[in-house]
């Protein structure tokens, strides 16, 4: 108990946290939510009784390997840049019949801080999400759509905004800042931004629950007083690509669910 007490007081970039997070590595409480992911992807469920192994990620129907290290990218039938979870929820209502709010309305409620309540669009992405372990995010930035996508999350990332003329870059951007004496992570460092994104989704012992790294974006901007972030949404998807061109640099291989101590 003394060693987890050090390791949660200094912090997600702490090496007593490192060695804590070892020591749960083999019984990570999030593997259960990818567990669950993998049966509701393969159960036949929605009005059309069928199961997502129809869908598309990226390298055609029902195949998962690798699919989220290449993510965000553009899918030429729903002509949008997706993120894994806006696919999973485009795949759900065309493919099952399942209206997105039905699976948005758990995933946003069951959000808040300390709300270990589980839901379904969260154990699908940790499911398909866990298939591209051991793999360096690649997204690719060769469509029109994903060069312009990229371009808005770089610039959504730098722009100062709402009620507290806050940016991205002002607390990731700027080495040496901390909130409640962790240091924050400086995402515009490609060995930063690896390290992070390839633990999400994670399971975060301060809410008892895995997190995937849309709540990450929604926290940071619920801190900046901005409008909730639509999970799947434009935005959503151009502060994650951005990220994700900078993790690719680091080729840090994805490992998840992750464990992270807090947001």
């Amino acid at each position: 108990m003394l060693l987890v007490g050090k390791a949660l007081a200094a912090g997600d970039s702490g090496d007593q946290f490192a060695t804590y997070r070892a020591m749960l590595e083999q019984d990570n409480p999030g593997q259960f939510w990818v567990d669950d992911g993998k049966k509701l992807f393969h159960e036949p469920r929605g009005p059309k009784h069928v199961s997502l192994e129809g869908c598309d990620f990226g390298a055609g129907p029902g195949v998962l390997k690798g699919a989220y290290a290449r993510m965000p990218r553009y899918f030429k039938d729903a002509n949008a840049v997706q993120t894994l979870e806006g696919r999973i929820l485009w795949c759900s209502e065309k493919l099952q019949g399942i209206k997105p709010m039905e699976l948005l309305k758990p995933h946003y409620v069951n959000a808040a801080e300390e709300d270990s309540r589980e839901d379904k669009l969260t154990a699908l992405t940790a499911y398909v999400a866990a298939q591209s372990n051991g793999m360096p995010y690649d997204p690719p930035m060769d469509h029109a759509q994903e060069k312009y996508v990229y371009a808005l999350g770089k610039y959504t990332f730098f722009r100062r905004m709402g009620k507290m003329d806050l940016s991205c870059a002002d607390c990731h951007g700027v080495p040496g800042r901390t909130i409640r004496g962790v240091e924050l992570p400086i995402m515009t460092d490609p060995e930063t931004a690896g390290r992070v994104m390839a633990a999400f989704p994670a399971y975060v012992l301060k809410d008892s629950n895995v997190r995937t790294f849309w709540w990450r974006n929604e926290r940071c901007l619920l801190a900046m007083r901005l409008p909730w972030l639509m999970t799947g949404s434009e935005i959503d998807a151009a502060l994650t690509l951005f990220q994700a061109i900078e993790a690719k640099k680091s080729k840090i291989p994805i490992k998840v669910p992750g464990i992270k101590p807090r947001a």
